[in-house]
């Protein structure tokens, strides 16, 4: 049987076409499957096991999936774990109460630095009488030295070698005392600039530190 030309070109026509189509789907597809593929999954699967043993696909949640007892060891470093959760919580909100606490007594600078100009004028007071004291200790020496040059065989009556001897006594000790009272104000300098770089951060605006404290876990 005899085809015509023209009855051959129709008859090839409509394959072309649907090569096309079959090819534009490919790509379509090739376009589109890399990134549906680097889409995460919007919910995790896994396999676990039942109390009997059967194996179940199922997600996290499912309070099917059977956990065995812990061991002793595995017991007792929860327990640890736990442990060191509560305390670090505990002192999480202790300190939130702590600077809460020095916020409301000491609300603006002003009143932060009149309590430690209080602080320290006790010291200073007791520095300032240790030191007229410790004056007056020295001029007592000096009187006393001045007596021994008297002596220059170094035979001292037993009153003038008394009196040398607790005068270099109380000096040694209000030595010691003046030493420890600058200690003192030190210290309280010391506690105040401490306070006072916690305050600043609480006096910025919208700025009162409150850390959040992750309660432990039950």
């Amino acid at each position: 049987m005899k085809v015509g030309l023209g009855e051959a070109i129709g008859s090839v026509r409509p394959l072309v076409v649907a090569a096309k189509l079959v090819a534009a789907c490919v790509l379509v597809t090739n376009a589109v499957g890399p990134a549906a593929a680097a889409d995460p999954p919007r919910s995790k699967i896994l396999t676990c096991k039942d109390v009997n043993g059967n194996p179940i696909i199922t997600d996290p949640s499912d309070p099917r999936c059977y956990k065995p007892p812990l061991t002793e060891p595995e017991k007792a470093a929860a327990d640890e774990r736990k442990r060191r959760d509560v305390e670090l919580y505990n002192a999480c909100k202790a300190e939130q109460r702590s600077l809460q606490s020095l916020l409301s007594r000491y609300p603006d600078k002003a009143k932060h630095d009149a309590a430690r100009d209080n602080a320290l004028s006790q010291v200073d007071l007791a520095i300032r009488l240790s030191e007229r004291r410790m004056a007056q200790l020295l001029a007592e020496r000096k009187r006393l030295l001045d007596e021994v040059e008297f002596y220059p065989s170094g035979n001292l009556p037993a009153k003038l070698r008394r009196d040398l001897d607790s005068n270099t006594a109380v000096i040694a000790a209000q030595t010691q005392a003046i030493a420890s009272q600058r200690d003192e104000a030190a210290q309280k300098n010391a506690f105040y600039d401490d306070e006072l770089a916690k305050l600043r951060k609480l006096w910025l605006p919208r700025q009162v530190e409150t850390r959040p404290c992750v309660a432990p876990a039950d």
